[in-house]
């Protein structure tokens, strides 16, 4: 009897312990960071429009993105109102229809800070905010790609590209999240998980840093 008394306690941690989701927090925190990449403050040539709204998707993804590693980490997130309620029409200024998903997302965040959203609840978040940030990713890079200028220097030319090419990477790597949401700590996803944050560091690190004008680099 005192053998499986001992046994059980032995059990005990392994079997109460909380599932590790550090891998989605280490994937989101560092899909913040290049969704906040300097490149999405290039300055377009065309449409002081299309510059704001695509100034304010990506501060909505950046932000979305941050907050679900906060979430991840078994934080509490602090927008007990939607953050992004002047963010989402100034989404919509680039035409691309930004504007919906922003405010979509805002509202997701209002929610799980109002319900006090923690780690358990990270996968119903993923799941319900994948369609607004596969929404918000394709309007990012529409606009992005209206912002191109056939004579601009080269410099900016690839950084635009390869910003645009990143946020979309952003999209799919979130899809992944989203389909493997109900295994999301087993093993083989993980693995998973690891690689896409992999190759989102690598990316982000290739990225070239532009010189912006000074009154974008002032501060």
């Amino acid at each position: 009897m005192r053998r499986c008394l001992a046994l059980v306690v032995l059990l005990l941690p392994a079997a109460c312990s909380a599932p590790d989701y550090t891998p989605v927090r280490d994937w989101a925190r560092t899909a913040s960071l290049a969704a906040d990449f300097p490149a999405g403050r290039l300055p377009p040539p065309r449409s002081v429009d299309v510059r704001e709204g695509a100034m304010a998707m990506r501060e909505a993804l950046a932000t979305y993105l941050a907050a679900l590693g906060r979430l991840a980490d078994d934080g509490v997130l602090p927008y007990p109102e939607n953050p992004f309620v002047d963010l989402a029409p100034q989404a919509g200024r680039a035409g691309t229809g930004g504007e919906q998903p922003v405010a979509e997302l805002g509202a997701l965040l209002r929610r799980a800070t109002r319900q006090n959203w923690q780690a358990p609840r990270m996968r119903e978040a993923i799941t319900a905010a994948d369609p607004s940030v596969q929404a918000l990713v394709r309007a990012m890079a529409a606009a992005i790609a209206r912002n191109a200028e056939p004579n601009e220097p080269p410099d900016i030319a690839r950084a635009r590209a390869q910003y645009a090419t990143l946020i979309l990477r952003i999209g799919e790597d979130h899809a992944l999240l989203r389909a493997r949401a109900d295994d999301i700590t087993d093993e083989d996803v993980v693995e998973l998980i690891h690689a896409a944050q992999d190759r989102m560091t690598r990316s982000l690190l290739a990225l070239p840093r532009p010189t912006l004008p000074a009154a974008e680099t002032a501060p």
